[in-house]
């Protein structure tokens, strides 16, 4: 529901209460009379509520012209809260307006959460997998590169420094040769070395007999 209050004018102290429509006028019915204003025409204006809510004036070819804002209008305008509308010796001001459906059903739709897209940190790892066809068994994470190792107790020497002399590395090279259509794969370990045929029985791969 709309509300108007009479601020100028031989009704000055009315508050007037719109539902659907009111009429301004000398031949209108009751408070659209404005405490017999003699300055309005006998249809002068009319202000409309509708539905979804929005309020609206229209002048009606009256003498004097109907005001929103102090400028005279030729069409129907859009009234908002505080728009003060003149007509004849009498001026309103728009006081209460019921929110428009728009704006109501725009408040009741609730956000949607922003789903984040998984950083390479939060990626699954990948499993190795041995000539078998099984899963194999990580690195423990204490002998990954980079990781940090424990600190040796006074006087001992640096695990480093242990491996180093006691362990030599050496380079290995591995040929894996797959034919996924007749479930056949070829492992050569190490350069000039017979190959190990596999067969994949359904399950896992095993040796060719």
């Amino acid at each position: 529901m709309a509300r108007f209050e009479v601020v100028a004018g031989r009704a000055i102290g009315m508050s007037i209460l719109l539902d659907d429509e009111l009429l301004i006028g000398r031949h209108a019915d009751g408070a659209g009379r404005l405490a017999d204003d003699d300055e309005i025409s006998r249809s002068h204006a009319r202000i409309s509520l509708d539905r979804s809510g929005f309020c609206a004036i229209e002048d009606l070819g009256s003498t004097n012209g109907t005001f929103v804002n102090g400028l005279r209008i030729s069409g129907p305008q859009t009234l908002s809260v505080g728009d003060t509308v003149e007509v004849g010796g009498t001026t309103l001001v728009v006081r209460e307006l019921p929110v428009p459906t728009t704006e109501r059903a725009l408040k009741a739709v609730h956000p949607q959460p922003t789903v984040a897209p998984r950083s390479a940190s939060q990626e699954t790892p990948s499993i190795a997998r041995g000539p078998s066809g099984r899963p194999q068994r990580g690195l423990h994470p204490a002998d990954r590169p980079g990781a940090d190792r424990p600190t040796p107790p006074p006087g001992a020497a640096p695990a480093g420094d242990e491996d180093e002399r006691t362990t030599e590395r050496t380079s290995l090279s591995l040929t894996l040769h797959v034919d996924l259509s007749a479930r056949e794969a070829a492992v050569a370990i190490g350069e000039g070395a017979e190959p190990i045929r596999l067969v994949f029985d359904g399950e896992a791969w095993r040796p060719a007999s």
